[in-house]
């Protein structure tokens, strides 16, 4: 390629273009900051030379001041000559105050007109204090009498020279940085531009239809991820025929797969429906199996209920006589409660197993349940209590209530919500690590939005968020492991719902969780 084709081609490129506006934009930007630092030097040296001829004439002038009042011209010559020994001064004039030159010194050489600074200096009388024209007007004038006038003649002939030199230097400079950053330019774009000119031959080849070949890629830069958008351009292309078949076949297989999938889902509801109607049928062959056992406990409960009353006063005349004796393992004086309260215990344990029974027969029956107006949550709560404090009696656990004293009663199945707080509350007791820990149980009427409500509170793990929204599906539990059959919460949602209440749940991981069930109160409740 000859010097001129490179020309030619260079000065079409774009890498040229690239090149002009750098250089052009660096000559204009050295140029200005050249110009302005030469104006702000010559400045700079002018401002010098004047104030150092300004302070010569203020000194003269302050020394002169008894000499040029007594107009001695000797004395005044003297130190005319003596400030006009110091460098680049031409001449030093002392004029008196009508104009009359008392003193000049003047060196031989005479420089040109335009390189002479003169700076004068007025020579005053020493202050006297207020004269009767100051004291009658209130002026201020303490600055003395004007008595002559001291002229300094400096020569800046040497700075005029300086200035050309620093002109001539700060030429050089700028040439010498503009051609430093103009090569530098054309080296850094050459090295930038390579990739897309390499792109573009890559570009020009595809265009006359060979899309087998591929670009290669320099370096990661914006060229380099367009040269392989390119390159996976020409291989798409290729592979179009090949990846329309390889698509079809995908959406073929995707088809099937929802298909299959659409199946599973409906399997696992028929097997979940299936579930259901086992438990209902094995809730119904319990009723039998348990009412009996249930029944003979009772029967039991009531037996020993009675004679414990018909055998106290005697036992009670034998203490009395005798003193305290051991009974069951504790003294009489202890064992008297203890075992009154648990006959009753046992007699409304049974009816709370018999009325349970009942429910689930119902319920996988189809039949209807009572329903009472005047039910006391205070006193569901209380009920429940005493089944669940038997079932933690061995553990570290202290339940803590706080019964709202006037709550109005709700239309309700008693025995259901019992059952519904015994479920909340085993559900407390699990979450509590080790049984160690504090469960708070409490109840409340909002007017503001007319629902009675228990709230059953833990200090246990909580619960995650990605599980708050599958508490209530049945068979779901996070401690299967642990004994959770995933019906509880199920049971009790359904329950609740019986009654026109809901269940809502307000926990945080590691700070434990509060249940609340909203009940509508009862119609007499309310107009009482």
């Amino acid at each position: 390629m000859g010097l001129y084709a490179f020309l030619t081609g260079f000065r079409a490129s774009f890498r040229f273009k690239l090149f002009m506006i750098f250089t052009l934009l660096t000559a204009l930007i050295t140029s200005l900051f050249s110009t302005l630092y030469i104006f702000s030097e010559i400045s700079e040296r002018t401002s010098r030379a004047g104030d150092r001829a300004r302070l010569l004439a203020t000194q003269l002038s302050d020394g002169v001041r008894l000499a040029l009042f007594a107009e001695d011209r000797e004395t005044l010559l003297q130190m005319a000559g003596t400030t006009a020994r110091y460098p680049d001064i031409n001449a030093v004039t002392i004029t008196a105050n009508d104009g009359r030159v008392l003193a000049e010194v003047r060196r031989p050489s005479k420089p040109a007109a335009n390189d002479l600074l003169s700076m004068s200096a007025e020579v005053r009388s020493m202050p006297q204090g207020l004269s009767p024209e100051s004291a009658l007007t209130g002026s201020d004038d303490t600055s003395g009498v004007r008595i002559g006038t001291v002229r300094v003649d400096l020569d800046t002939s040497g700075e005029r020279e300086n200035t050309h030199r620093l002109i001539a230097t700060a030429c050089c400079v700028s040439f010498l940085f503009w051609a430093t950053v103009s090569l530098l330019s054309y080296l850094a774009l050459r090295q930038v531009t390579r990739s897309f000119n390499t792109l573009v031959h890559g570009l020009e080849t595809m265009q006359e239809g060979n899309y087998t070949v591929s670009i290669p890629i320099e370096r990661d830069d914006e060229a380099g991820r367009a040269t392989a958008a390119v390159n996976h351009l020409a291989a798409a292309l290729r592979q179009r025929e090949v990846e329309n078949a390889r698509l079809q076949e995908e959406l073929v297989n995707a088809m099937r797969l929802e298909v299959q999938e659409e199946k599973k889902q409906l399997m696992a509801k028929l097997i979940q429906t299936n579930r259901m109607t086992f438990l209902g049928l094995l809730a119904s062959s319990m009723a039998h199996e348990i009412n009996n056992p249930n029944a003979a406990i009772h029967l039991a409960g009531t037996y020993l209920s009675r004679a414990w009353k018909d055998a106290l006063p005697l036992l009670q005349q034998a203490a009395e006589e005798e003193g305290d004796f051991c009974l069951g393992g504790l003294p009489f004086s202890a064992a008297r409660d203890e075992l009154a309260q648990s006959c009753a215990t046992i007699e409304r344990s049974t009816k709370l197993i018999a009325a349970v029974v009942h429910d689930l027969r119902s319920y996988s029956l189809g039949k209807p349940n009572e329903f009472r107006p005047d039910v006391d949550l205070n006193q569901v709560v209380s009920n429940a209590l005493s089944v669940i404090r038997a079932y933690g009696h061995h553990s570290d656990m202290s339940i803590w209530t706080d019964l709202a004293p006037e709550l109005p009663s709700v239309n309700a199945s008693p025995h259901k919500l019992e059952q519904v707080v015994v479920n909340l509350l085993l559900n407390a007791l699990q979450s509590l690590d080790g049984g160690k820990g504090r469960i708070m149980v409490s109840t409340a009427y909002l007017p503001t939005v007319g629902e009675a409500t228990i709230t059953v509170q833990d200090e246990g793990e909580g619960i995650p968020a990605e599980h708050m929204e599958r508490l209530l599906e049945p068979f779901f539990s996070t401690r299967l492991d642990r004994g959770g059959s995933g019906l509880g919460l199920f049971v009790a949602n359904y329950l609740v719902s019986e009654h026109g209440g809901r269940i809502t749940f307000r926990s945080q991981p590691g700070a434990g969780t509060a249940v609340t069930v909203s009940l509508p109160p009862a119609r007499s409740a309310l107009q009482g």
